[in-house]
């Protein structure tokens, strides 16, 4: 008998990785206060103090919005947002798009204490790069160096150094052993809580830059190493979605190093980060696709970000709304790791604001990182 996707999620080894088996009844869900830092397109991160009450139908409140300027939607659209791991006043971006002006990328640090740029620099592309459409999004880090990544083709890894963000290396993977040796289109990654190993994704596709062939080819490479401008492999392993909606984007290994919950845009992987074996897939909405997932501090639960179209007054329900049938929100979503489900209904962190400072357009947002508060009984 054929053993469906679903029903695979569901065996019993799934559940020993997840470490299910013989689990005692859930206690009583804990609250969490948290302030994340959610990248946005119009050349800012949503700044959202809220709390997290997994027991409530509505588990992620926003207690108060607001914004932190790197530039605007031409020089600055961002996707990645990656808080310094000994320095949790400190975040680290890198840019999505071409600067119109200059041509370049920017890399730069914010201090989170004032909400101001540190130091913004110009990058320039490498000379062999020749898709450019999209650049950096998802990124690494170990205690000296910032290490973003691009969605360009040939995609690669740029190494800067924290302390005045000088580029010290770049890195291909091309011909080296993590060499996937398979036409691609877009790398992503992060690093371990502890710095020491870099997770690498690559989706397949049927030629350079093409259609996606659900197939993520998953890396896990020596940290140190990769900052140092070399490539070691540490082990590999392929995750297997669906055929051209399956994508994976941006990720985050659990505070304990064990999983790695992985936004594949119409999946939410759950990952064994010891071998790179897929332990759940959690499908989104039809009109919701997920690009990054952090774990809570003690990894019972997952905030998926998540670009949601939201259906215009008058327009009837539909899963497929024409161009201006719709706006697009950023929105967060909880998702219960022992279950393997989401839980309660999402909640805006982009269009709540847009709509009090009168902006009527589509709020487009990818990466987040996260300043964990306490947590309380």
């Amino acid at each position: 008998m054929k053993i469906s996707k679903q029903a695979w999620l569901g065996t019993v080894a799934g559940a020993m990785a997840l470490g299910l088996m013989g689990a005692a009844p859930a206690a009583q869900a804990k609250t969490y206060d948290v302030t994340f830092y959610v990248a946005a397109m119009g050349g800012h991160f949503a700044h959202a103090v809220c709390t997290i009450d997994p027991s409530s139908p509505d588990p992620i409140k926003v207690k108060s919005l607001d914004k932190i300027d790197i530039g605007d939607h031409d020089s600055h659209p961002v996707h990645d947002a990656r808080i310094d791991a000994t320095n949790r006043n400190l975040m680290f971006y890198s840019t999505y798009h071409l600067d119109k002006a200059t041509g370049k990328t920017h890399v730069g640090k914010v201090d989170l204490k004032t909400g101001k740029v540190i130091k913004d620099i110009d990058v320039d592309t490498p000379a062999n790069v020749k898709n450019t459409s999209h650049m950096y999004c998802a990124s690494g880090q170990t205690k000296d160096f910032f290490m973003p990544i691009t969605m360009s083709s040939p995609a690669y890894i740029d190494v800067f150094r924290k302390s005045d963000l000088k580029r010290m290396h770049t890195v291909f993977l091309e011909d080296t052993p993590a060499d996937v040796k398979v036409p691609y289109k877009f790398y992503h990654g992060t690093t371990s809580p502890d710095m020491k190993k870099f997770f690498i994704t690559i989706n397949e596709s049927d030629k350079p830059y093409g259609e996606l062939v659900g197939k993520v080819h998953m890396e896990m490479l020596d940290a140190q190493a990769l900052s140092q401008g070399k490539v070691k492999v540490l082990y590999k392993g392929v995750a297997d979605g669906n055929k051209k909606t399956t994508c994976s984007f941006r990720q985050y290994f659990s505070h304990n190093g064990k999983l790695i919950a992985n936004a594949t845009g119409d999946l939410l992987f759950i990952i064994d980060a010891n071998n790179l074996k897929v332990l759940a897939a959690q499908p989104m909405g039809k009109l919701e696709e997920t690009h990054d997932a952090i774990f809570t501090p003690d990894d019972k639960y997952v905030v998926a970000t998540s670009r949601t179209k939201v259906l215009n007054p008058g327009v009837k329900p539909t899963d497929d709304p024409g161009p201006d049938d719709y706006l697009m929100d950023g929105q967060l979503k909880l998702y219960d790791v022992q279950a393997k489900k989401f839980i309660g209904k999402p909640v805006s962190v982009c269009q709540t604001c847009h709509k009090k400072e009168g902006v009527d357009e589509h709020a487009i947002l990818c990466g987040l990182d996260a300043n964990w508060g306490k947590t309380t009984k």
